[in-house]
């Protein structure tokens, strides 16, 4: 029987070694246009005919600043490429999706150079691949399920080849492991920011505020925002002071190993639509599709440069 975990793992590699084929021709892209927000566009579009917010963006990835997730979407509106049908409520415009157009078709076109498999191969990893993501689609929990919703909206469809579709479908299930990791950690009343603290601590990434506003730049909180939810879990008893920082408590690490195990149980149930023989026949096929790709991407690279 092959271990679940083991699955997703190969799922995640299987996706790492699709990125040497288009980052190239992507970031290219992504500077020629000067859209540097273009992931929400990407968000919006996936929303559509419903209103996107920075609101529902927050849902999506409520580790990041909303204020920031505000800005964004101010700033894309004025460039025309959402236009606002409310308060907090935006729509995708044509000229947003001309944008996205020139960000993902580079990229698929890219994809489309390599074969890793034969094509009955990589029928048979579709098939599977899109089974599983019926099944989590379709999975009882968790409830809300923004992430793997939005992706597949934005599905390129049928015009493009068969590892377009693959990367398609693993990203599916990535953004479904992110809905099932909000969903096992949200009950405990806690901000993203402040979880996303926690589990910096945990994994002994970052020890202090000054650490976490380092490494997580991205997110667009201060030093003070991360010394702020430190002190919140210190409250909580999740976390002590220890030697000039934080470390974990065992309450703490109790609970977040108990968000850890929920996350893993409610993504890994969606795997289980497949049967022994076809679980161990998937993680064959991810195993070939990522080896064959990293032979192939050093050549790739070299005649990109």
């Amino acid at each position: 029987m092959t271990d679940k975990q083991q699955l997703w793992t190969g799922a995640t590699e299987a996706m790492q070694a699709i990125m040497p084929f288009y980052r190239q021709d992507m970031a290219q892209a992504i500077e020629k246009l000067g859209v540097t927000d273009w992931f929400a566009l990407t968000l919006a579009r996936g929303a559509a005919p419903e209103p996107f917010s920075a609101l529902r963006f927050h849902g999506l990835y409520p580790y990041v600043s909303l204020q920031r997730q505000t800005d964004m979407l101010t700033e894309l509106a004025k460039g025309a490429f959402l236009e606002a049908v409310g308060s907090d409520a935006y729509r995708i415009t044509e000229r947003g999706r001309e944008i996205l157009a020139g960000i993902y078709h580079p990229a698929y076109e890219s994809m489309q150079t390599v074969a890793p498999l034969s094509p009955d191969e990589m029928k048979q990893l579709n098939d599977l691949l899109w089974r599983v993501v019926q099944a989590a689609l379709n999975a009882p929990e968790p409830k809300d399920k923004l992430g793997i919703t939005a992706s597949r909206a934005n599905d390129p469809g049928e015009g493009w080849g068969a590892i377009v579709k693959t990367d398609q479908y693993l990203t599916d299930l990535y953004s479904f492991r992110d809905d099932a990791h909000i969903a096992a950690w949200k009950p405990y009343g806690v901000s993203g920011k402040t979880w996303e603290a926690l589990s910096f601590v945990w994994e002994g990434k970052a020890r202090t505020a000054q650490e976490l506003a380092e490494k997580l730049p991205f997110r667009a909180h201060t030093q003070e925002d991360y010394a702020q939810s430190l002190e919140e879990l210190v409250r909580l008893g999740w976390i002590q002071p220890a030697d000039g920082g934080y470390q974990i408590t065992e309450k703490g690490r109790a609970l977040r190993q108990e968000a850890e195990d929920s996350t893993n149980r409610y993504h890994l149930a969606a795997w289980d639509c497949l049967c022994d023989q076809e679980q161990a026949q998937l993680y064959d096929l991810l195993t070939w599709f990522s080896d064959k790709l990293e032979q192939l991407a050093e050549t790739h690279e070299e005649r990109t440069k």
